[in-house]
């Protein structure tokens, strides 16, 4: 019975914070609330099995690697075309500071490693894959995000993004188009979160994409 209300608890948590998304479907706190909501369930359990069955991603759990803190004014002056300063443009022309993505906190268990990896490489991954920072694009890379991790905040994310679109009466097919092609890539590449990317700043885009199995052209 216990088991049951817990259940219906973190229902109700999850339908209430996906509609705040679905209110402010760009808001990051509104997605932050939809990924907390989803703590501790059976489908973020299943993601985190199917990461750890992973033997790159099984070895960073272990030993618990961490990236060094990011400067953007370090990364901004690295040569055009490489993923550092691509990423500090990035961030830059949203307003954004990496502090107001990346967790801080203490990790002390492997789901919140987990928990880490994926929140500090979204837009990271968002560089590498080539898709944008606008609604399709977001869509995109969730999809990318549920070929490679099994995500239940993309799942969530993807739903959201698709019948927000339904409600206000807009067109299907850039959203669609970018599902497609976010699961093709997603599917074909090696898993982005279990490699040390960020020992790599430097590196052309280029040669990234290479080696992870992404295509060279940026997405249409």
């Amino acid at each position: 019975m216990l088991f049951n209300l817990n259940q219906r608890l973190r229902s109700l948590r999850m339908v209430a914070s996906l509609d705040g998304f679905l209110k402010k479907p760009g808001d990051l706190e509104s997605i932050f609330a939809v990924a907390r909501s989803l703590q501790g369930s059976p489908l973020a359990t299943q993601m985190q099995r199917h990461l750890l069955a992973n033997p790159t991603m099984a070895e960073l759990v272990a030993t618990r690697w961490r990236p060094a803190p990011i400067d953007l004014d370090q990364l901004s002056v690295l040569p055009e075309g490489s993923l550092g300063r691509t990423y500090a443009e990035q961030l830059r022309s949203q307003g954004l500071t990496p502090e107001a993505l990346i967790d801080s906190r203490l990790i002390t268990t492997p789901v919140e490693y987990i928990t880490h990896r994926l929140r500090e490489t979204h837009d990271i991954v968002h560089v590498l894959t080539g898709f944008g920072v606008d609604g399709a694009g977001e869509l995109g890379l969730q999809a990318f995000n549920l070929a490679q991790v099994r995500s239940p905040l993309a799942l969530l994310l993807i739903f959201g993004g698709l019948l927000s679109d339904l409600q206000e009466d807009e067109p299907l097919e850039p959203l669609l188009r970018a599902l497609a092609r976010g699961f093709e890539l997603g599917l074909a590449a090696r898993c982005l979160i279990s490699v040390k990317l960020e020992e790599g700043w430097e590196r052309p885009l280029a040669d990234w994409r290479k080696e992870l199995g992404l295509p060279q052209a940026p997405l249409a």
